[in-house]
């Protein structure tokens, strides 16, 4: 059995995050091939690209605050186009009022994170990532 290498699309429009979430990722042990968009309009066009070209990455982490579109209109288009049932997705958010948390589950948000803060927060965030997306992985191979 060939096992291919998990792709990971990395949604935040703050480049340190980005590079602090990558970091922790690899800390963690968590090997995988990361694809970055620094705001929604761009991840609409990278999950577009990677449905033609049949390339979905097996996982999605998203910042709900984005310039262009917000997380959540990302994610309404990938609940219409049934992404966020082959794709599994993790939401980050400093601020998540309960009603908007119900709404994230109606479209098929996988787990949800409060967005960290500080670097030990970083590495706890990319250790839970990968026991969770090792633990999915080998039940999608």
């Amino acid at each position: 059995m060939v096992v291919t290498k998990q792709k990971l699309l990395l949604v935040d429009d703050s480049k340190e995050d980005r590079f602090l979430i990558k970091q922790a990722l690899a800390d963690s042990g968590f090997d995988c091939e990361v694809e970055e968009a620094c705001d929604g309009e761009q991840a609409e066009m990278v999950l577009a690209k990677s449905i033609c070209d049949d390339t979905l990455p097996h996982f999605v982490i998203l910042d709900l605050i984005l310039p262009k579109r917000t997380g959540m209109e990302v994610l309404e288009k990938l609940s219409v186009h049934g992404i966020s049932q082959r794709t599994r997705i993790i939401v980050l958010s400093s601020v998540l009022p309960e009603a908007k948390s119900a709404r994230l589950r109606e479209l098929g948000v996988w787990q949800v994170f409060e967005k960290p803060i500080d670097l030990d927060e970083f590495l706890a965030l990319g250790r839970r990532v990968k026991e969770l997306t090792t633990a999915e992985f080998k039940g999608l191979n």
